[in-house]
């Protein structure tokens, strides 16, 4: 069933048990949010066109099993919420344009991820990074809990300093010169959840390798002043528009994908703003954010920088 226009939840499913928990997610959110849940299923007839690969009966028989994993998903969904609108949407072409296509006003595009090894992160392009690269709303990569996530980098633990904050907490990657986009989505998120926000902002010095270089106590020291100062007025407008919304800063000289990763730990929702890097020779979206995609603990939201 077509949308109309109306702001909703989508979400991309198949018949893996990893699309299976983002879907229950994705209920979950759209019954937050209080619009409809739309599932989408992505399939070609284009295999099918080339001679002796089965023709028309090969389409009508993968049309059929597509028809059939949005109906066993419709009704897990609502078997879930009662009260839930769900629409479905057979989407005849690939997975990315598709979904791209179908979620340009949505208020959030929800897709499932298994998680890969370091390597293999890398250099794999995947549904859900290309998602991440290209859509016009924020995209929410899930793992499910079940799935363990592999360390970022072998680099010694930090000393355990870390802000406390409350467990199911929104967690802010806020790089320099981040956009209000992402970080006025990361407040409602939290304030629409009840849970506090920590805002996080790690810096490094050039072309330093942490934890392999030695750096003057008091240069540290000036370093967090400054990324501190800075982080503040990131997130100075946000705070007043939410001022319920109870705010940790977590400020530090270490890797950003490492520190994001580790507090991912125990939290609600990890939201980064869209690092599109159309370099030649690097990821789509960005080291860091390739990185927390496939090494984080909870789930993932990426926000274009022009959201609002």
């Amino acid at each position: 069933m077509s949308g109309s226009g109306v702001r909703s939840v989508v979400v991309g499913v198949d018949a893996s048990a990893h699309a299976q928990a983002a879907l229950d997610w994705a209920a979950d959110e759209a019954v937050l949010r209080g619009v409809p849940l739309r599932i989408a299923h992505a399939w070609t007839m284009a295999p099918h066109r080339v001679p002796g690969t089965g023709g028309v009966g090969a389409a009508k028989s993968l049309l059929q099993a597509a028809e059939e994993i949005l109906a066993r998903a419709g009704s897990r969904a609502q078997a879930r919420h009662r009260a839930l609108r769900v629409d479905f949407e057979v989407l005849p072409e690939e997975a990315v344009p598709g979904l791209i296509r179908l979620a340009h006003d949505a208020e959030l595009l929800v897709v499932g991820c298994r998680g890969l090894g370091r390597f293999r992160s890398v250099l794999i392009g995947s549904v859900s990074q290309s998602l991440v690269a290209h859509a016009s709303c924020p995209v929410v990569v899930f793992r499910g809990p079940s799935e363990a996530a592999e360390p970022v980098a072998d680099q010694a633990e930090p000393s355990d300093t870390s802000t406390r904050c409350d467990p199911g907490a929104v967690v802010l990657g806020a790089a320099p010169g981040e956009t209000a986009g992402p970080v006025a989505f990361a407040f409602a998120e939290a304030a629409r959840r009840g849970v506090s926000l920590l805002a996080v902002r790690t810096w490094m010095y050039p072309a330093s390798y942490s934890p392999y270089v030695a750096v003057p106590l008091d240069g540290s020291d000036m370093g967090d002043e400054q990324e501190s100062r800075d982080l503040l007025e990131v997130i100075a407008a946000p705070r007043e528009e939410y001022p319920d919304v109870k705010v940790f800063t977590e400020v530090g000289m270490s890797e950003a994908a490492t520190t994001l990763v580790r507090l991912s730990a125990g939290a609600g929702l990890v939201v980064l703003g869209a690092d599109r890097n159309r370099n030649r020779f690097a990821p789509p979206t960005g080291r860091v954010t390739q990185q927390v995609l496939h090494h984080a603990h909870a789930p993932v939201a990426v926000v274009p920088h022009g959201h609002s």
